[in-house]
């Protein structure tokens, strides 16, 4: 069981996560990240509508996964606020995203959705990102894209993301944003940041000639020296957000 110091150290780590999305331009007020309690079906999300950058560790909020998935959030938001705007400490909209998707993947133990731009084109475009380059390891062979354009607001279309997920790193969300998966924060949140490059990356190979993917051989022998450098990246990331230098 988890102590009360590893929660807070949990709460602190999301709220930290936050302004690093926030500080690389993937977010804004809109967008989560969850993280696990590991070995446990508890997550702690950001909590609705508050902006990345004002994030703190108290506002971070602490989900059942199985309880949400069978109620959505009717413990939350009162049935005459459904749809409405709440600017309360509650967990966002799109909790059943990361809950479904933690309940299918026992692996995972974060989970980032986002609507950053060029990925977030990319799959307007109905155009998976491929793994042109070592840092989009994580995404080979290609992400998948989930057709709909809904806010993941129920457990079936969290378990339908799920499915598309299946047992890749990320997903498009056609017309609406992307998920990244991680065995840790430090993971999903570097992923983040590198499938925003990787998306560039294809663009610009597209225009200047033939984008051409890493072998699945290659992907094989260097995905795993990529996954431990996951931590080197994320203090990276962290070191340029003037909000979290003491």
């Amino acid at each position: 069981m988890a102590s009360e110091n590893d929660i807070n150290e949990l709460k602190r780590q999301v709220a930290e996560s936050s302004h690093v999305l926030d500080h690389q331009g993937l977010v804004d007020f809109h967008g989560h990240i969850s993280a696990r309690v590991p070995g446990t079906n508890i997550l702690y999300i950001k909590p609705v509508l508050k902006a990345h950058n004002q994030i703190k560790a108290e506002d971070i909020v602490g989900v059942d996964i199985d309880e949400y998935l069978a109620a959505g959030d009717a413990q939350w938001v009162p049935d005459d606020q459904k749809g409405r705007v709440i600017d309360a400490p509650v967990p966002p909209r799109e909790t059943a995203l990361h809950a479904a998707i933690m309940r299918e993947r026992p692996d995972v133990n974060s989970v980032v959705h986002t609507h950053q731009l060029v990925a977030t084109g990319i799959g307007a475009g109905n155009v998976p990102i491929k793994a042109l380059y070592n840092q989009a390891v994580p995404f080979a062979p290609e992400t998948p894209i989930f057709e709909k354009p809904d806010l993941i607001t129920t457990t079936e279309l969290g378990q339908q993301v799920a499915q598309t997920l299946g047992n890749r790193g990320a997903a498009l969300l056609r017309g609406h944003g992307v998920v990244v998966v991680g065995g840790s924060m430090d993971e999903s949140v570097s992923n983040t940041i590198y499938l925003e490059r990787a998306a560039m990356i294809q663009v610009i190979a597209a225009i200047v000639g033939n984008p051409t993917p890493l072998t699945e051989e290659y992907v094989a022998r260097f995905g795993p020296d990529w996954s431990k450098r996951a931590s080197h990246a994320y203090e990276y990331f962290k070191s340029l957000v003037p909000s979290l230098k003491s």
